[in-house]
């Protein structure tokens, strides 16, 4: 098995887990972080060599990524084991799937790469490396089977980390405000440069917010302090005035208190949804990026709750839309239109039992049936 970050750590511990339960005399080993090595897994190499993100970090990294994936491979080939699991870390694990696919052993891919929202065509050549994909997303399978590709759907496993009703009177109160307090909660990303390019926006749109609803309150959970200190930058040039409390961290507590969230694309949209918090999603890139991914986009939409639901059941605002007043007009009608809000939070409920599945059991299932084959 290999996993590249604390997420594939994760879900790699709970594999181990179900697996040991089948073949209590199994051995795991490959690359993995703390979480699997606490179930017996022998990592070979520290798996934070792996945890390289962006472009000219990776090109950095490249020598040292490229001899621990050769070493890799040759240790894995001199010990013949009956599978391979590549967990996420697509770039690392597709070449080793590929090298020991064609050597005869049975090659898996935990966690598809998102084929569904952009390069459908790399499915191509991802069935050329691998005799299975586990995908975490319902939707995610028909991709597959167009290409032939055995795929099990097992859920999401952040979907276990949300409580099947947050409890919002409590968690306003865990952060300091009175239960009867409006909150609003403004996400702004975990990249700096989406954090950079949003965060005037939202403030000047908190700000439009407030003159409507003088008594909202705002909840910013920033991601680290650098976050934090830009943020407090376009408060003080934009928000003044504003009730507004930052915090660092603290994401999922925010999203528990609030009664609305403005939120950047990706995995927050989903957080969110899984905490059954109405949402609007707000977000502009750089138009050489937005540009490219219009073009190799194959889905209508960017956020998983309307991917998931298949409609537009949460208004997004994408580029020249991103503006103050449009987010400020958006938020403002979710705030009051109840039947707006009641039909998401009737979608995120079935969003969340949807994804809320045994993951490392049905992966297992997978596994078992893949390697008898």
């Amino acid at each position: 098995m290999v996993a590249g970050e604390s997420s594939g750590d994760t879900l790699g511990a709970d594999l181990v887990r179900s697996l040991k339960r089948r073949y209590p005399n199994a051995r795991f080993v490959g690359i993995g972080g703390p979480k699997m090595i606490a179930e017996g897994f022998e990592s070979w190499f520290p798996m934070e060599a792996l945890s390289v993100m962006g472009f000219f970090e990776v090109i950095k990294h490249l020598p040292s990524l490229l001899k621990i994936r050769k070493n890799l491979i040759k240790r894995l080939i001199e010990l013949q084991p009956n599978v391979f699991i590549g967990i996420d870390a697509p770039d690392f694990n597709f070449k080793v799937e590929s090298v020991l696919k064609s050597k005869n052993i049975t090659a898996i891919h935990y966690v598809g790469p998102s084929v569904w929202a952009w390069r459908e065509k790399r499915l191509a050549k991802i069935k050329q490396a691998v005799d299975g994909v586990l995908v975490l997303f319902p939707f995610e399978p028909d991709y597959y089977h167009r290409y032939g590709i055995p795929v099990k759907f097992v859920g999401h496993p952040i979907a276990n980390q949300f409580p099947e009703e947050p409890n919002t009177s409590v968690a306003k109160q865990r952060l300091g405000f009175s239960v009867d307090d409006s909150i609003t909660a403004i996400l702004p990303g975990s990249r700096m440069s989406e954090i950079e390019r949003m965060s005037d926006v939202y403030i000047q749109a908190a700000k439009k917010l407030a003159i409507i609803y003088p008594a909202m309150q705002f909840a910013i959970p920033c991601v680290h302090q650098k976050a934090l200190e830009r943020v407090q930058q376009s408060i003080n040039s934009f928000g003044k005035g504003l009730k507004i409390k930052l915090f660092l961290g603290q994401s999922r507590d925010v999203l528990e208190a609030c009664d609305q969230a403005l939120v950047t694309s990706g995995t927050a949209t989903l957080e969110c949804a899984l905490m059954k918090k109405p949402l609007v999603l707000a977000i502009a890139v750089h138009p050489i990026s937005y540009w490219l991914m219009k073009r190799l986009a194959t889905t209508q939409w960017i956020g998983l709750p309307n991917i998931l639901a298949n409609k537009p059941l949460v208004t997004e605002l994408i580029q020249e839309n991103a503006t103050a007043d449009k987010i400020a007009f958006n938020m403002g009608r979710l705030v009051v239109d109840t039947q707006l809000r009641e039909r998401q939070v009737d979608a995120f409920r079935h969003q969340y039992h949807q994804l809320k599945q045994n993951a490392s059991e049905l992966a297992a299932d997978a596994i078992e049936e893949w390697m008898k084959k």
